[in-house]
């Protein structure tokens, strides 16, 4: 996934306020979880996440509930991330008629956005002129900066008068708007009116709000710096000095308004105050151009004082800096591979803590990152070269690379984790299976067969034969047994003892009555038999199939399978795609290597050229001190370093 840009960082920044919250719209809960979800990761910075879980949520029937904005998200990061042909699909699939006017005008800004980077300038005027006014100020106020450049891209800078209709809806982007014109028109020569430009954005008052702060003064560090280097190419050297002296000391831009304030003075002969700032300069780095051009200035201002004596310690204190200077190149030069460059990219602790001050998105803003070394390691070499703009997108490139490689690791280790749990499982459930076995519950329906069908031949048999005393009720049965028991006492006591001449009738009598009360309730009892012979052969069959699924469970593990082949199919997109991010990897850093390699070669090459004419100067020096007949001019008292 490629780094997110300059203008897809702004483009996200804005896409907050006017898609993902409606401002004419009470807060409300996400009617869509994974919504919440890649919102919630979205507002932390954390963007690859928040990417990841909208997409999980397409590929599973998509988010319901919140309309357009999900899509619209998505198709926001896709255009911070530089996918711009996927960006440019999704934008354009919310043009119809059908959609509401907020969401075309929002796709037609960004499709505007994206016809203005691919340089299709005219198509970028054609989106952005059909943009109603129902999106938020400061998406309107992105459209009319755009328009801005538009107007420079399509023809010469106007005048300030002319430009006043494309500048007139500008609020926030007025500065950076005026700034541009201004650059346009000293680019093409015209001074004056590059001037007037810069001056007008000066006069633009800081904004209150906190979180714009920051980036105006930079825009108006970086005005002052082009109105002071304009000022000086007219001669102007009076109004030179005062911009320059007015960029703040800790902004990017104070090492050219350093050089420029220097040149300001010398310009009109104040060798002295020249040197205040130069000798502040040659302090620092000399990765900047800045800082170089004072290896030669400062000496040079010291000659114009006719100090001789403190421009030949200044050209040597100068071929000092630049021998150690070409020593650090050498040793990171020597030290510089890829596992120092990985290492270094990735991130730490301090870096976690730093990056995440205030706002969670500040992770990835450009002017963050100005402040913190993205590459931190021992070289302050690679510390300061990747805070350049041409290696800054490459080394955030590779940057993400190394968080997508640390997510699909962690994938691993989960995945590892999940068929570890697959694998207890079946462990207990074969623990379990020895339990059931060791128990009767499979046995339970050849039991209850048994029964039913004893049951039922009974039943059948009382059926068949009549046998109404078989369900009678018990006391109807303990009389039967008391009449039986009585015929036999009187059967045995026939012939030897005298019984009543009226016994067997009376028994016959009672056998009668009980018959009757079975044959009477007979019906009844039948039916209750064949009612429990129902709920046996409902019981019968729910034991057989509750018996067969476990069978079939114990036997087969249906649910473990599938999620053991669903984790092997994840395991294998894992390490496909792991095995492509790490070819991706290797490829971004060979390519990181050789412009940083490259670069300090260059810087190298560029010092060469310092060196021969600090060494030239000084043997000019020593040589003019050879033949000068009066040395005492050689013998000038030294001035006094000038302090930082």
């Amino acid at each position: 996934m490629g780094a997110v840009t300059t203008t897809g960082l702004c483009a996200l920044l804005a896409f907050s306020s006017a898609v993902l919250a409606a401002p004419s719209e009470p807060h409300r809960a996400a009617q869509d979880l994974r919504y919440g979800e890649s919102l919630y990761h979205y507002y932390v910075g954390d963007f690859p996440q928040a990417l990841s879980v909208l997409l999980r949520a397409e590929s599973d029937g998509g988010i319901v509930g919140h309309q357009h904005y999900p899509a619209l998200m998505r198709a926001g990061m896709y255009l911070a991330y530089g996918m711009d042909d996927r960006a440019r699909t999704e934008f354009a699939a919310h043009l119809g008629q059908s959609e509401s006017q907020r969401v075309r005008d929002t796709a037609h800004y960004y499709l505007a956005q994206l016809d203005y980077r691919a340089g299709d300038y005219a198509e970028a005027a054609a989106s952005a002129g059909t943009i109603g006014d129902t999106l938020s100020a400061p998406l309107l106020d992105n459209i009319a900066l755009l328009n801005t450049h538009l107007l420079i891209k399509t023809g010469q800078a106007p005048s300030l008068q002319e430009a006043q209709t494309t500048l007139s809806p500008l609020r926030q982007n007025r500065a950076l708007a005026l700034l541009n014109l201004g650059n346009a028109a000293s680019r093409a020569g015209d001074t004056i009116r590059a001037q007037q430009y810069y001056r007008a954005g000066l006069d633009i008052e800081l904004p209150d709000d906190q979180s714009r702060l920051d980036e105006a003064l930079a825009i108006r560090d970086k005005t002052l710096t082009a109105l002071g280097y304009s000022l000086l190419q007219l001669g102007n050297y009076a109004s030179a000095k005062a911009a320059f002296r007015d960029v703040r000391l800790d902004s990017n831009l104070a090492n050219s308004a350093l050089l420029g304030y220097g040149w300001a003075a010398a310009s009109y002969h104040d060798y002295v105050l020249a040197l205040k700032p130069w000798q502040a300069l040659r302090r620092r780095s000399l990765l900047e151009p800045a800082v170089q051009e004072t290896l030669l200035a400062v000496p040079w201002a010291y000659e114009q004082l006719k100090a001789p004596r403190s421009a030949l310690e200044a050209y040597r204190e100068s071929e000092q800096l630049l021998s150690d200077e070409f020593a650090r190149i050498k040793q990171t030069l020597t030290e510089l591979n890829s596992q120092l460059l990985l290492a270094s990219l990735r991130r730490t602790g301090e870096q976690d803590a730093l990056l995440k001050q205030g706002d969670g998105r500040a992770l990835q803003s450009w002017l963050t990152l100005d402040n913190v070394d993205v590459l931190a390691s021992r070289s302050r070499y690679l510390q300061a070269l990747l805070k350049r703009d041409a290696l800054q997108d490459n080394a955030q490139q590779l940057r993400d690379l190394l968080l997508l490689q640390d997510r699909l690791n962690q994938w691993q280790r989960k995945l590892d984790i999940y068929r570890q749990l697959i694998a207890d499982k079946r462990q207990l459930r074969a623990a379990r299976a020895e339990q059931i076995a060791q128990t009767d519950l499979l046995q339970q329906p050849g039991d209850l067969a048994a029964k039913r069908h004893l049951l039922a031949e009974r039943l059948n048999r009382i059926e068949r034969e009549q046998d109404a005393m078989a369900l009678a009720d018990a006391d109807t049965r303990a009389l039967a047994k008391r009449i039986a028991n009585a015929r036999a006492r009187l059967s045995a006591l026939a012939g030897r003892a005298k019984v009543p001449d009226n016994a067997a009738e009376r028994l016959d009598f009672y056998q009668g009555v009980v018959d009757w009360r079975a044959a009477h309730n007979f019906a009844e009892h039948q039916w209750q038999a064949r009612k429990a012979l129902a709920h046996l052969d409902t019981a019968l069959q729910e034991s057989v199939s509750r018996s067969q699924r476990i069978a079939e469970i114990l036997a087969t593990d249906p649910d473990l399978d599938a999620q053991g082949a669903r984790l092997v199919a994840l395991q294998t997109r894992n390490d496909a795609q792991l095995n492509e991010l790490n070819r991706a990897i290797s490829v971004n850093t060979e390519a990181l290597l050789g412009s940083i390699r490259q670069t300090l070669v260059s810087h190298r090459d560029r010092l060469q050229d310092y060196l021969a004419q600090t060494r030239l100067s000084i043997a000019r020096l020593y040589d003019a001190a050879y033949r000068a007949v009066d040395d005492a001019d050689i013998d000038a008292p030294k001035l006094p370093e000038v302090q930082e």
